[in-house]
C-alpha cells in the first residue's frame, strides 16, 4: 500500500503542477516582468547584479514548469509518506488525514515564514544581504516546523487523556504562541526602496500566496481522493484474503 500511496502522491503532484504553472504563467509572470523592467531601467538596480545565463523565455516556460513539477511531486511524495505513517494511528478517513497534513505543512512551511519574511519581486532587497536573508528565512522554516511538530505531539498526548475536543485547541494555541515568539525574536528585514511601487509588491505577494494555496490545496483535494481509493482497495483486498477467496 505504501508504494501505491507514494505513486498516487507523486502523480497528484504532477497534475497539480500543471494547474499551478497555468496560474503562475498567466497571473504571476506579468508581475515579475514589470519588476524586472523597473530593475533594468536602473530605477531600482542592485549593485553587482549580473545578467543571468538563462533567458527569461526559458525561465518563465520550461524552467517554471520544471521547478513546479519537481516541487509538487516532492510534496506529494512527502504527503504520501506522512499518510502511510499515520494510517492506523488516527481514527480518521485517509482524505481527512491528507487534508490535516496539507494544512499543517502549508501553515508551518509557507504561511508562518512568509508572514515574517514575505516574498519580494526582483529588484527589492540588497544583493549584499541576500545570503543573510536566505539564512534567516530557512531558520524561520525550521523553527516553524519544530513548533508544529511539538504542538502536534502535545495535542496527541492530550487527546489520549482528555479527547480531541480539548486537545486540538490546546495544540493550536501552543503552535500560535511558539510561532509568534520566534517571529518576534528573529530580526526584521526591510530593504524596500521608498519609491518602489507598493501596488506591485502587494500584487506579487498575493500571487505568491495564491500559488502556494493552489499547490497545497490541490494536493489535499486530489491526493486525498486518490488516497481514499488506494486505502479502500487495500482493505477490500485484505478482507478477501482473510476469507480465503482468491483476489481476482
Amino acid at each position: 500500500m505504501v508504494q501505491r500511496l507514494l505513486l498516487a502522491g507523486m502523480l497528484s503532484g504532477l497534475v497539480v503542477a500543471l494547474f499551478a504553472f497555468s496560474f503562475a504563467r498567466v497571473y504571476a509572470e506579468p508581475t515579475i516582468e514589470q519588476a524586472i523592467a523597473l530593475e533594468e531601467i536602473g530605477a531600482h538596480h542592485h549593485a553587482g547584479v549580473e545578467e543571468g545565463t538563462v533567458s527569461r523565455s526559458t525561465q518563465r516556460n520550461a524552467g517554471l514548469l520544471t521547478g513546479l513539477a519537481a516541487y509538487c511531486t516532492a510534496l506529494g511524495g512527502f504527503l504520501a509518506i506522512g499518510l502511510a505513517f499515520l494510517h492506523g494511528r488516527l481514527s480518521v478517513r485517509p482524505r481527512s488525514a491528507v487534508w490535516t497534513l496539507a494544512i499543517a505543512g502549508y501553515v508551518s512551511l509557507v504561511l508562518v515564514p512568509q508572514l515574517k519574511y514575505p516574498a519580494n519581486p526582483p529588484g527589492v532587497g540588497s544583493a549584499e544581504t541576500i545570503g543573510v536573508r536566505t539564512e534567516l528565512y530557512f531558520v524561520m522554516i525550521m523553527l516553524s516546523t519544530a513548533c508544529m511538530a511539538a504542538s502536534a505531539w502535545i495535542a496527541h498526548l492530550m487527546r489520549l487523556r482528555v479527547g480531541s475536543a480539548i486537545s486540538v485547541p490546546i495544540g493550536t494555541g501552543m503552535f500560535v504562541a511558539l510561532a509568534f515568539l520566534f517571529m518576534t525574536m528573529l530580526p526584521a528585514i526591510s530593504e524596500t526602496p521608498h519609491d518602489y511601487p507598493r501596488g506591485l509588491i502587494l500584487e506579487f505577494r498575493v500571487h505568491a500566496a495564491l500559488l502556494q494555496m493552489i499547490v497545497w490545496g490541490g494536493l489535499g483535494l486530489l491526493f486525498g481522493q486518490m488516497a481514499e481509493h488506494v486505502v479502500s482497495r487495500d482493505r477490500r483486498a485484505e478482507g478477501v484474503a482473510r476469507r480465503g477467496i482468491p483476489n481476482a
